[in-house]
């Protein structure tokens, strides 16, 4: 009985510890300004979920050790997210307000509402009519019979998208800069690999899948095996 639950015990654990990586991930696409808001709620659950473990500790020596790593990967992350948000708080973390500015720009959007952000307040108000440009655009955008060129290049693969946003998600755990990296011209480079790879294997089908090499996000393609 005790094994049956140190290992529901070891499940939980390395659940928190994924949901702590993904967590971190949602914090650095807040604070680079691609998630709205701030995922306070996801970072209380977890709290919570360790306070009553820490509470009520594991007597298995192996288990206390995965707690304690757990715990301490988090307070580590918690300190550095608390040491940006007194940042932006206080008017000093220029850095997200200028990577905020240039994606602006590559959405089309006029960067005028992020122009003298100094604090978290302004930078709240300055989000909510960015947001309401973003959906005044999307009203304003009518589908055409015949879709112009620039429709065409938004259009994204689906797979392609999933792809891509596994190769954010890893560039983001590596602290690579996603500075120019777009779905379009993600599925651009994509479309030109593929075909050659394609060639290379003789296979119909190809499998990218994101692995990290050397402390950087790298694109692995390989013959994806007849069904």
């Amino acid at each position: 009985m005790a094994a049956n639950n140190d290992k529901s015990l070891e499940k939980r654990l390395k659940l928190i510890e994924k949901n702590i990586d993904k967590l971190r991930v949602l914090y650095e696409q807040y604070f680079m300004g691609i998630e709205k808001t701030e995922p306070v709620s996801i970072r209380k659950r977890l709290n919570r979920e360790l306070r009553t473990l820490k509470e009520n500790p594991p007597r298995n020596t192996a288990l206390k050790f995965l707690l304690q790593k757990v715990t301490t990967k988090f307070k580590t992350y918690e300190q550095y997210w608390n040491r940006i948000l007194r940042k932006i708080e206080e008017g000093t973390y220029i850095r997200q307000i200028k990577r905020m500015r240039r994606k602006v720009k590559e959405e089309g959007l006029s960067d005028e509402p992020l122009k003298g952000v100094k604090t978290k307040a302004e930078l709240e108000r300055a989000l909510e009519k960015l947001n309401a440009m973003r959906e005044k655009k999307e009203k304003s955008a009518k589908p055409s019979a015949k879709p112009s060129q620039k429709t065409k290049k938004e259009t994204i693969d689906p797979n392609i998208k999933k792809t891509y946003e596994s190769f954010v998600r890893a560039r983001l755990k590596t602290g690579e800069s996603l500075e120019g990296v777009t779905p379009e011209r993600f599925q651009a480079t994509i479309s030109k690999q593929i075909p050659r790879i394609k060639k290379k294997y003789n296979c119909e089908e190809i499998e990218i899948r994101i692995n990290i090499k050397n402390g950087k996000a790298v694109l692995k393609f390989s013959p994806r095996p007849n069904k």
